[in-house]
């Protein structure tokens, strides 16, 4: 049976060769690189895989011949031997004496093939295009026999306007007997798996994954075909490869190396429909290189990557851990997740959080005030603290200031408000704590809570002593503090 070439795809470049003539003299190429990391492999009784890189060089006399800059067609030509027997020279179609049926096979375009992102490319022989009086169910006798080849580029002229230019031979590769067989082992992990929504022509969903290839990998590529699989999941659901083998995960187009792939679960079968807005995907990627004749070599999956949208965008190192942990319990808003916690927190931010703190320390669903209404805010998380007695209002009362900054001994007065709505049987107990240094830059209304603050360590100012009241609040130091507050209420509430 017939092997057809397969279907290079996704990012891979096709390139086709131009018809476009141009004069002889506008052709600035003075030679042709020879091909590069020659490897051959057995695929099935009668067939013989021929693998090989294409210098950088040689893609840009194709990309020219594709913009029409040379009158020309870049081909490769293949020769081969049996063990001791003389060099069976391949020759190109402009050659008089060529016949396709006996030359064809190892001729052939360069530019009708796809290239992978490492410019590697292959070819193949049955064994009837060596010995053509061999018919397909003859097969290759690699035990007693060894079969070498070479190859090299050819720019051919359109209409004889410059003469043949050669590229010098590659090395010669051979399999079989007397041929040590190239091999690999193990494959190294895809590195920094990224995950992205994007919307189709239909506004659908999909997933677009990107990730690093490692050095190894692309060396690898060189040798044997090593492509990527994709494993899913939902939610808290199994990953697909708990119900399938590596060989039922979404592959690679072509089974061709790439740095990404556009997931669309539906058209895969995976999921009867992608809703973003109330689950989360999971994804990791993995490398795979199918010997032939013997068990498929795997890599390590790569990073786990999700379409839950991360806690902070940007935080300073003391917090990350801390937040990390606040947004597992809960208290991270969505106004907040996503966002640079190192910039100030606003008075509707903090207010927002301090309900969401109230609502799942105490389990009870927070009502807006049945009357209040701010001039400059009509936010309900606001009115809820309002009724909680967290927040109030700014000057006669009637405006609430949503984006002006909480200064730190706002932030002070406006936790122990929340910790006092949360536990009626709270007292704020200050004894033995002495004064700030900077206490004479307090408000009254906020020494008393910031000292409380500072007792039970849910604050400790700057470490010097100082409690630094005017200094905005960070939306990581409000949190910080919130969960600080949770973590240690046994402390206080005795």
């Amino acid at each position: 049976m017939f092997k057809k070439i397969t279907a290079f795809s996704l990012v891979f470049v096709f390139i086709l060769s131009s018809i476009s003539m141009v004069s002889a003299e506008a052709m600035p190429i003075k030679s042709l690189e020879a091909p590069r990391n020659l490897s051959l492999r057995k695929d099935g009784e009668s067939i013989i895989d021929l693998r090989w890189t294409n210098p950088a060089s040689i893609m840009k006399v194709l990309e020219d011949i594709d913009n029409s800059e040379y009158s020309g067609n870049l081909a490769y030509l293949v020769d081969w031997k049996e063990n001791d027997g003389q060099w069976h020279t391949a020759i190109p179609s402009s050659d008089p004496n060529f016949d396709d049926d006996i030359h064809g096979q190892f001729y052939g375009h360069l530019g009708s093939h796809l290239v992978d992102e490492g410019n590697v490319t292959e070819t193949f022989f049955v064994i009837w295009h060596l010995f053509p009086e061999k018919s397909p169910a003859d097969t290759y006798d690699l035990v007693n026999n060894t079969y070498y080849f070479r190859m090299r580029y050819i720019l051919e002229p359109y209409d004889g306007e410059f003469a043949p230019a050669y590229s010098p031979y590659s090395e010669v590769m051979a399999i079989g007997k007397n041929a040590a067989a190239a091999s690999i082992t193990s494959l190294d992990s895809p590195k920094n798996l990224k995950a992205k929504i994007e919307k189709d022509s239909n506004n659908k969903p999909y997933f677009q994954l990107d990730w690093d290839i490692p050095q190894s990998v692309t060396d690898a590529n060189k040798i044997r075909p090593v492509y990527h699989i994709v494993d899913f999941k939902v939610g808290d659901g199994k990953w697909l490869s708990e119900s399938v083998t590596w060989d039922g995960l979404p592959v690679a187009y072509s089974s061709l190396l790439t740095n990404t792939y556009d997931l669309n679960p539906i058209e895969e079968n995976l999921v009867d429909k992608v809703v973003i807005e109330e689950n989360v995907y999971y994804f990791r990627v993995a490398f795979v290189c199918k010997e032939t004749g013997g068990n498929p070599i795997v890599s390590d999956y790569s990073n786990i990557v999700s379409t839950k949208v991360l806690a902070y965008s940007d935080a300073s190192p003391w917090a990350q851990p801390e937040l990390d942990k606040a947004d597992n319990i809960g208290i991270i808003t969505d106004t907040l997740r996503g966002s640079d916690m190192t910039r100030p927190i606003t008075r509707e931010e903090f207010a927002e959080s301090a309900v969401k703190f109230y609502e799942m320390v105490t389990g009870k669903k927070a009502e807006p005030h049945p009357t209040k209404k701010f001039l400059d805010c009509d936010n309900i998380e606001v009115l809820k603290a309002f009724n909680l007695n967290i927040t109030a209002g700014v000057g006669d009362g009637t405006k609430f200031e949503p984006d002006s900054y909480l200064l730190r001994q706002q932030m002070a007065a406006m936790i122990t408000r929340t910790l006092t709505a949360c536990y009626e049987e709270l007292v704020l107990d200050i004894s033995g704590q002495p004064d700030f240094l900077d206490q004479k830059e307090f408000a009254a209304y906020a020494i008393n809570p910031a000292k409380f603050m500072a007792k039970y360590k849910i604050t400790v100012g700057d470490g010097k002593g100082n409690f630094i009241p005017n200094n905005n609040c960070s939306r990581q130091e409000a949190i910080a503090f919130l969960l600080r507050s949770y973590l240690n209420g046994d402390q206080y509430l005795k």
